[in-house]
């Protein structure tokens, strides 16, 4: 049985039991692989604008003996290789969140036929999360979990139309872009799930040394200083909710 990294295994644990998921940009196919073993998926496609990407897909299914039936291959690019509503679930993981969002804007009515998207961005994350909530996805989970030097964030998001038991997320004022820092780290991130702390920890780290190197430039600016001051005020506040908040998760 393929033992999936950390990551991966928090993506297949988004995956309800019987329900159908196609992986975009699969790769070698280890979650798709491990989904269909495992017997969670009776449906799975493998995805990839790589047709030798695809061949390691289907080179390690034949190596862990995994079953064809209910296991389909398919080159092209995003979405377009599925039919309206084909699967339950499509899986998006290991891109960037511009990407992701073309992806899904390139066909938004194809893209809603879709009810769940499990998407895991390695940068962007802000442009992804304001394009989701602007286009009528709701954000019903999110996750961070640690991969060494990288601490991966995975979003869950309902399709419009589809009813949503729990939605994390709060109205963002327009007026911020998706590089600010409220769509990158959302208030709702306290509510994820895994080490949310150590991921505050370490984005408050990377703050005070960015505005540490600022004010050693030659020439002061005040107004970029206090910019950083403010993001690094507004996720030490996060971080003190959070701890507030672990006796009642």
């Amino acid at each position: 049985m393929i033992k999936l990294s950390d990551r991966l295994q928090l993506i297949a644990n988004r995956i309800n039991e019987k329900e159908t998921m196609a992986d975009i940009g699969t790769d070698h196919g280890f979650l798709p692989i491990y989904l269909k073993l495992s017997g969670k998926s009776p449906k799975v496609v493998m995805c990839d604008v790589s047709i030798p990407s695809l061949q390691k897909a289907k080179d390690n299914a034949d190596l862990y003996a995994a079953s064809e039936n209910g296991m389909y291959f398919r080159a092209g690019d995003g979405l377009q290789v599925l039919e309206n509503g084909e699967v339950n679930t499509v899986v998006i993981a290991g891109m960037g969140g511009k990407l992701i969002r073309d992806i899904m804007a390139h066909d938004l009515d194809h893209t809603r036929s879709f009810k769940k998207f499990i998407l895991q961005p390695r940068i962007g994350q802000g442009h992804l999360r304001k394009w989701l909530i602007e286009n009528g996805f709701r954000i019903v989970s999110e996750d961070v979990v640690i991969e060494g030097d990288y601490i991966p964030e995975i979003i869950t998001a309902i399709s419009p139309g589809n009813i949503v038991e729990n939605d994390m997320t709060c109205v963002i004022s327009n007026v911020f872009d998706g590089d600010s820092l409220i769509w990158k780290i959302p208030p709702w991130i306290i509510d994820a799930g895994g080490p949310v702390g150590d991921f505050l920890d370490r984005n408050i780290s990377l703050h005070e040394e960015k505005l540490n190197n600022v004010r050693k430039a030659k020439k002061r600016n005040i107004e970029l200083e206090e910019g950083i001051g403010k993001d690094i005020e507004y996720l030490k506040k996060l971080r003190k909710e959070w701890e507030d908040g672990k006796h009642i998760r």
